[in-house]
């Protein structure tokens, strides 16, 4: 067993890690501000009459209109307009611009079935205008045969500060969940040497839902980022109940298969999914599945449904139970996070335990062998231990002494 030094290694790699993410969720959410700043000044590019109206006019840097509250109109010529992908309710084309200077612009953009006509009229004789804010752009107005249209592209407000809103979210609730995991393990990682203790797994599963949550709300938070911290407090408190909730059955139900478990004596051939972890010769049996029976415990090759005895590795020495316990955070990889199906079929999987044994005699007498399998097969697993470890010599009696 590792131990303190395993905790305290771990624990400290978590806590960087926690710092990097909380680190990158604060540049995301500060992006995310300024982009959502951005999308609510957008209406005032507009010109609106006296009663505060939207004419549908826009403001055009010039003469009249200064920036930075302003579009910036650039006439281009089409080049080439191509179908790239339909979709539903749409069509996705690629327009190819001519710019001054003999620079080249390729623009693709969601055009609806309304409009495909003209754009498609555009892309052999038509003039097309883009306008520009804040560096990208946002409109694209187009002309052919007297008729003109304007169209939105995917940086109209109201998702710019989308995606960096909603990653800085998921990173913050990732953030919180390492930090706090990592802090557990250095406090208090001696408390419990679960694979998955309680004081780690409901607040780990509360914060990283709680960063989903704020994150599916982006799209809604653009005129109050509170929304977001709302929904991730609401999602958080209902994880951490959820996640209490499932923590305290599985614990329940993990302590009753313990106090109920009875080693089966090996009667007939039986073949499950087991996992063996042991220094030595025992590290030749982690692969394959377990098997046993009236010949004893050993490994055999292939998978559950098959038979026969070739490949087939027996155990190379007894060994001694010491306890049945489930798997822990120090165990080998291969042990904490491995399921086992159900031996009738079932598609549910098992609960897996570990039983914990010491080799007696053999090449590394006293050496610390692991044996994972399902609750529901560890029984088999014991009774071929108890058959196979060599009684204690019983006491002389007093004539025997005597003599």
């Amino acid at each position: 067993m590792r131990g303190r030094g395993h905790d305290v290694l771990w624990g400290t790699v978590r806590v960087v890690l926690a710092v990097v993410l909380l680190g990158v969720a604060w540049q995301a959410a500060r992006t995310a501000e300024r982009d959502r700043s951005a999308d609510l000044d957008f209406p005032r590019l507009a010109i609106q009459d006296a009663q505060g109206r939207d004419t549908g006019g826009l403001k055009v840097c010039g003469d009249r209109y200064p920036e930075p509250f302003c579009l910036r109109a650039e006439h281009v010529a089409v080049d080439e307009v191509l179908l790239k992908l339909r979709k539903k309710s749409s069509a996705r084309y690629q327009f190819e611009f001519g710019r001054s200077g003999g620079r080249t612009l390729a623009l693709k953009l969601d055009v609806g079935y309304a409009d495909r006509d003209l754009v498609e009229a555009v892309g052999r004789r038509g003039k097309a205008t883009l306008y520009w804010w804040r560096d990208s752009v946002r409109l694209l107005e187009v002309s052919a045969g007297g008729e003109r249209r304007m169209l939105r592209t995917a940086h109209y407000p109201g998702r710019e500060f989308v995606f960096p809103a909603a990653s800085g979210s998921v990173l913050a609730g990732l953030g919180a969940a390492f930090l706090w995991s990592g802090l557990w393990r250095l406090v208090r990682g001696g408390v419990s040497r679960l694979n998955w203790p309680w004081q780690t797994t409901v607040p780990g599963a509360a914060f990283t839902l709680a960063g989903l949550g704020g994150a599916c709300s982006a799209v809604f938070a653009a005129h109050s980022p509170w929304t977001m911290a709302w929904t991730a407090g609401v999602v958080g408190a209902v994880s951490a109940v959820g996640a209490a909730c499932w923590t305290y059955r599985t614990a329940r139900r993990r302590k009753l298969l313990l106090e109920r478990m009875e080693p089966v004596a090996p009667v007939a051939e039986r073949r499950f999914g087991g996992t063996v972890c042991g220094p030595g010769p025992w590290e030749a049996l982690s692969m394959g599945v377990l098997r046993t029976g009236p010949q004893g415990l050993a490994v055999a090759p292939g998978s559950v449904a098959d038979t026969g005895s070739f490949g087939v590795r027996p155990f190379p020495g007894a060994l001694r139970l010491v306890r049945v316990r489930p798997p822990h955070r120090d165990d080998p990889l291969r042990l904490r996070f491995v399921r086992y199906g159900r031996t009738d079929g079932a598609e549910d999987t098992q609960m897996t335990l570990v039983a914990e044994c010491e080799a007696v005699g053999g090449p590394v007498s006293g050496a610390r062998v692991l044996i994972g399998a399902g609750g529901e097969d560890l029984p088999y697993v014991l009774g071929a231990l108890s058959a196979a470890t060599p009684s204690p010599l019983p006491e002389p009696s007093a004539a025997g002494r005597d003599s």
